[in-house]
């Protein structure tokens, strides 16, 4: 939901200082009309944004007041979540694909018996992260297409950050990808069986 934090509190917080001036005014004190101006042209454009995106998101919403404002927003930040979730089960079981369509070439037949293995436990780790109920661990990096070779690129201490994570979301996926050289690894998207 990028730019929606941002808006609705741009929205609320001219309202607020609006609503201070509405208050002056009840009382008979002095406001500044051009201030008070500017914020209702502030509060207008930031209503005129959040409508666009509400619209964007539920073409065919309405709505009368701001509690029903709210409660659309609420039902907008669900799907967003929900669609958040499916892609990073949907990433996640592109990588296990990938992984599984692979293939591992070594010299001696017991390394790459071993590489197999650890390859097995990696992609049931994978497809057992995007079955849980919840949203699974990130999983650092970009899409699955161009995973392997990013994470082949890693190294301590400039990708810390993402190798740390792996570690505590993906440890079989880790310890194959840090088991395998670049060499050993031929990608099978192309080729149908």
């Amino acid at each position: 939901m990028g730019l929606w934090p941002s808006t609705i509190a741009a929205l609320n917080e001219s309202l607020d200082v609006l609503h201070g001036s509405v208050g002056k005014l009840k009382a008979a004190k002095p406001v500044d009309l051009a201030a008070a101006i500017e914020q209702l042209k502030t509060a207008g454009e930031s209503s005129r944004n959040l409508r666009a995106l509400v619209l964007e998101e539920m073409p065919e919403a309405s709505w009368q007041n701001r509690t029903e404002l709210d409660t659309l927003l609420e039902e907008i930040a669900q799907r967003v979540e929900a669609r958040n979730l499916e892609q990073q089960r949907s990433r996640l079981l592109a990588l296990a694909g990938i992984l599984e369509r692979g293939t591992i070439a070594h010299r001696r037949a017991a390394r790459a018996s071993q590489l197999n293995q650890l390859r097995e436990g990696a992609i049931k780790e994978l497809r057992s992260q995007a079955e849980l109920e919840g949203a699974p661990p990130t999983l650092p990096g970009p899409e699955a297409d161009e995973w392997i070779e990013w994470a082949f690129g890693l190294q301590e201490p400039e990708d810390a950050e993402s190798l740390q994570s792996l570690r505590n979301g993906y440890a079989h996926l880790d310890e194959f990808i840090a088991n395998l050289e670049p060499e050993m690894w031929t990608d099978n998207r192309g080729i149908s069986n």
